[in-house]
C-alpha cells in the first residue's frame, strides 16, 4: 500500500551532496516511484523550488536524480504527486520549511523528508518529531521501513487485527477524488446486500477527514461489473439499483454510477480496486464480510500494470437492457 511524505527542498541542497547522500537520496525517490505520494502545496511553491534545487546540484548527481524528479514530479498526470491545500492566510509570506510543515501536519502524512540545517531549525523551536526524516539518514529510516512493508503483499485479512486492514485501505484511498471497483460478479444473485456491505465499508473509510472528504463536487465513484447468461440483464440491473446503488447513495454524499458490461471474450475476471494512485486487487471481491461480521479470508495486493487491462474493461460496451 501506499506511504505518503512532504519534501523540504532544503534536504536537495547542493552542499550536503556527496557520493552516500546521493544514494539517500535516489532511493528516497525510487521508493516515493513505486509505493509513496510526494505531497506539495497546490501552489506549487515547494515542487518549483525542489526542481530549481535539482538543477543547481553537481552534474553527476543532477544526472542521477532530474530524470526521476522529471518522472514523478514534471510529467503530466503523475500518479505520485498530489497537491493538497495548505490551511494557512498567506502562503507566499511563510519560508519554504514552515509551508512543508505545516502541509505534513495537516495532511497527517506519514513524514517530513529535511535536510541538516531544517533538522536544527525544527529542534530549536520544539517542533521536532520522530515523523522528521533527515535525508541523510533515510535508508535506516523507520519511514523506509514501513514503505517496505507496505510494498509486499500482506497476508489473508481475516487474520489481520481490523485496525491493520483499516490502516492498508485507508493509505490506499484517502487522497484519491475518485474510486473504481471492478467486479464482474455483481448482481447475478441474490447476494448483491452482501456486496454493498463491502464497499459501503471501503466508502466510509475514504470518506473519514483527509484532503479532500470535506471538499464537495469533487469526489465520485464508479461501480463495473459484467452480465451473465444466468440472470437477465435488466433484472441484474434492478437489483444493484436497489440493493447496492440507492443504499449507498443515502448513505454517502457521492455521485455513484455503475455500468453493466457485455465481455463477450472473458477479459473481465479479477476484481479490483482502483484509485488515482493504485491498484489494489481484492483476490475474493467485495463481500468482505462473512455472516457474523467478521472478515472473510480475502487477500489485497498492491499492482502496477493493470491500468490498460482496467480501461480495456472500462471501454467494453454496455450490456443491453
Amino acid at each position: 500500500m501506499l506511504v505518503s511524505a512532504v519534501l523540504d527542498p532544503a534536504a536537495f541542497d547542493s552542499d550536503y551532496f556527496d557520493a552516500l547522500y546521493t544514494i539517500q537520496a535516489v532511493d528516497f525517490l525510487k521508493g516515493i516511484q513505486r509505493n509513496g505520494l510526494l505531497i506539495v502545496d497546490s501552489e506549487n511553491r515547494l515542487r518549483d523550488a525542489l526542481v530549481k534545487q535539482i538543477k543547481s546540484l553537481p552534474i553527476k548527481p543532477q544526472q542521477r536524480l532530474r530524470s526521476l524528479i522529471e518522472e514523478l514530479v514534471l510529467k503530466k498526470r503523475s500518479k505520485r504527486v498530489i497537491a493538497c491545500f495548505v490551511s494557512l492566510n498567506d502562503t507566499s509570506s511563510v519560508s519554504l520549511l514552515d509551508l512543508a510543515y505545516h502541509l505534513k501536519t495537516g495532511t497527517k502524512a506519514d513524514a517530513l523528508i529535511v535536510g541538516k540545517k531544517s533538522l536544527e531549525t525544527l529542534k530549536s523551536d520544539r517542533r521536532f518529531s520522530e515523523c522528521m526524516v533527515p535525508l541523510s539518514e533515510y535508508r535506516d529510516s523507520n519511514f523506509e521501513k514501513d514503505r517496505q512493508q507496505y510494498e509486499n503483499q500482506f497476508g489473508p485479512i481475516d487474520t489481520l487485527p481490523k485496525s491493520e486492514v483499516e490502516d492498508i485501505i485507508i493509505r490506499s484511498v484517502r487522497f484519491s477524488k475518485w474510486l473504481r471497483f471492478y467486479d464482474p460478479y455483481i448482481g447475478r444473485r441474490k447476494n448483491t446486500p452482501d456486496f454493498q456491505k463491502g464497499i459501503k465499508y471501503i466508502l466510509s473509510l475514504w470518506n473519514q477527514p483527509g484532503s479532500f472528504a470535506s471538499q464537495q463536487g469533487v469526489r465520485s465513484v464508479e461501480i463495473f461489473t459484467c452480465s451473465h447468461r444466468d440472470v437477465q440483464t435488466h433484472v441484474q440491473h434492478q437489483r444493484i439499483t436497489q440493493k447496492l446503488i440507492e443504499p449507498l447513495t443515502r448513505r454517502f454524499p457521492l455521485p455513484i454510477h455503475f455500468s453493466i458490461k457485455d465481455d463477450a471474450d472473458g477479459i473481465f475476471h479479477a476484481r479490483y480496486l482502483e484509485t488515482q494512485h493504485a491498484i489494489i486487487r481484492v483476490d475474493r471481491g467485495f463481500d468482505l464480510f462473512k455472516r457474523n461480521g467478521e472478515f472473510r479470508r480475502n487477500f489485497f495486493t498492491l499492482h502496477k500494470a493493470e491500468s490498460s487491462h482496467l480501461r480495456e474493461c472500462r471501454d467494453l460496451p454496455n450490456a443491453a437492457l
